[in-house]
């Protein structure tokens, strides 16, 4: 898929290879990257035409991307409380903490029974 004629009269080139007298070298880089430009453009378009014309893609994608994002946040809060509880055991010896542990202990304890 490649630009209309209306994308092309569009396109504006950047202001650092305008009036500018270049080798080879670079211009045979500018016309790399314009073509890499030109495929990650078009492999886009080609990405959002497939994915999201077909409703019943768009909603695989959807339920998947929500999956994906609550079994991460689930993964992710895990691995955080166990560093803080880690962080804390190692921190008991402390004072402050230690008598702060102890007397969120003796509250749970009071509420047990």
């Amino acid at each position: 898929m490649s630009f209309s004629k209306e994308q092309k009269t569009r396109m504006v080139t950047p202001s650092n290879r305008s009036n500018h007298q270049s080798s080879k070298s670079e211009e045979k880089l500018e016309k790399i990257v314009d073509k890499l430009e030109e495929m990650t453009t078009n492999g886009r378009i080609d990405d959002i035409v497939l994915h999201f014309t077909n409703k019943r893609e768009v909603i695989k994608v959807n339920i998947l991307a929500g999956i994906s994002r609550g079994v991460g946040l689930t993964l992710g809060t895990a691995i955080f409380i166990g560093l803080f509880i880690l962080l804390l055991t190692q921190m008991i010896s402390l004072p402050i903490v230690g008598q702060w542990v102890a007397n969120f202990l003796e509250m749970v304890e009071s509420y047990r029974q």
